[in-house]
């Protein structure tokens, strides 16, 4: 590059401190520059100063980061429902914008965003991180090669642990208001690679879901794992004040905005649901069916894709002791790992998966150089997930959550764009 991007992150949380705040002060400084932070929250603004060592201009106010320091690039890891706003006054003022997915949480703001890139002098791209995997890119390339024929359906399921999975129940995504719901804030991720995979739009959409093991069905209740009278009792008892990242970021910083990350999972106002089932097809005929459940025993993920000429199992199986050994399944260390396996005519084929370092089975590392480490106008791959396929993997979680309130009622997923 001539010169150093300019870089500003909204949204000083844990992703966008970690992932992007210490990237591009590190990795990335010969070639780009973290000029400015923006948070609603002062006091996490602090924290991530505190984290990344920096003493930034730091802003509450957007618009005036924008105008004050005019930069080129701004970075948007706020909460799932304002990445619409930030975006949108971003692309108003001629900026690229890279935004943690989901991109939003709702097909109006889905059409918002759009029509302001379309007149707009920027750009938008969305840290779709799942392509970079080498799993995916291999299974990506095998369905390309015709390595089992033209594709027919694919089957797709995520079961998150009592650990991963129950940790979006004490935090802001318990609320549908303010993620969508696990079918758009971690979904995307899926319905993302899942249309990557299938070269196609999704059509109808009919799901069903509910919350099955969280909220109101616990056996007891409180307001945060801290002051909770049953913490020798539930297994999902934590104590943040052990970690030292979460003391800087979140911790302090609570009195400012009243946000708990040890909120009771069982709280009755839980409205996302822990289970869910979605049925779709693609333009291009090929059928899906999607579950993801957030209470299971292991953590993992099965893609099963047939074809006319075979079929292609991508299984994954993860570490599941994140939160605390006492929700460890003994013996699940042995099944850990990444199998892709070909069938066919010829026999049975195992695949072998390259191993990466970094942050999401080192997905991220490869993401980063992409978006920040090459220059702009070099050719992208085709794991930059562009704006139009950020609003496809919303648009079906969004369909989703409209036939899961309509009692499985079928929804075009293309006419919530119109």
């Amino acid at each position: 590059m001539s010169k150093r991007k300019r870089y500003v992150l909204a949204g000083t949380g844990g992703r966008g401190t970690s992932m992007f705040g210490e990237s591009l002060i590190g990795d990335f400084n010969d070639r780009a520059e973290l000029v400015g932070l923006f948070d609603s929250n002062p006091a996490r603004i602090a924290g991530s100063q505190a984290a990344m060592g920096t003493d930034l201009p730091a802003f509450t106010d957007y618009d005036e980061l924008l105008q004050q320091l005019d930069p080129d690039c701004v970075i948007v890891c706020t909460r799932d429902n304002t990445h619409a706003d930030y975006i949108i006054r971003a692309l108003n003022a001629g900026k690229r914008v890279y935004s943690e997915k989901p991109l939003c949480t709702t097909a109006e703001q889905c059409r918002a965003i759009a029509a302001a890139a379309a007149r707009s002098t920027g750009d938008c791209f969305v840290t779709h991180n799942m392509r970079y995997a080498p799993a995916c890119s291999l299974t990506k390339a095998q369905l390309d090669s015709g390595a089992i024929g033209e594709l027919i359906s694919m089957e797709f399921r995520e079961t998150l642990d009592r650990s991963h999975g129950a940790d979006y129940f004490r935090r802001w995504h318990r609320k549908k208001e303010n993620s969508g719901g696990l079918l758009i804030h971690k979904a995307s991720h899926h319905f993302d690679i899942l249309n990557w995979w299938a070269g196609g739009k999704p059509q109808f959409v009919n799901a069903r879901g509910g919350t099955y093991f969280y909220g109101s069905n616990g056996p007891f209740r409180s307001t945060n794992c801290r002051n909770c009278e049953h913490t020798q009792a539930c297994d999902f008892h934590i104590d943040l004040t052990t970690d030292e990242r979460a003391n800087l970021l979140y911790l302090g910083a609570e009195g400012e905005d009243g946000y708990y990350r040890d909120g009771c999972l069982y709280a009755e106002d839980i409205d996302t649901e822990d289970q869910a089932a979605v049925f779709y097809n693609y333009d291009n005929g090929v059928q899906v069916v999607y579950s993801l459940i957030a209470y299971a025993s292991y953590e993992g993920l099965l893609a099963v894709f047939e074809g006319t000429k075979g079929r292609l199992e991508l299984e994954i199986r993860y570490p599941t002791d994140v939160m605390g050994e006492n929700r460890v399944t003994p013996g699940l260390d042995k099944l850990e790992g990444e199998r892709l396996t070909r069938y066919s005519r010829d026999g049975v084929e195992q695949i072998d998966i390259p191993k990466v370092e970094g942050g999401h089975g080192g997905c991220d590392p490869s993401l980063l150089q992409e978006f920040i480490g090459q220059p702009w106008d070099a050719p992208r791959s085709n794991c930059m997930a562009t704006l139009d396929e950020a609003i496809q993997a919303v648009i079906i979680g969004a369909a989703a959550n409209a036939s899961i309130a309509g009692n499985g009622a079928p929804i075009n997923a293309q006419d919530l764009l119109v």
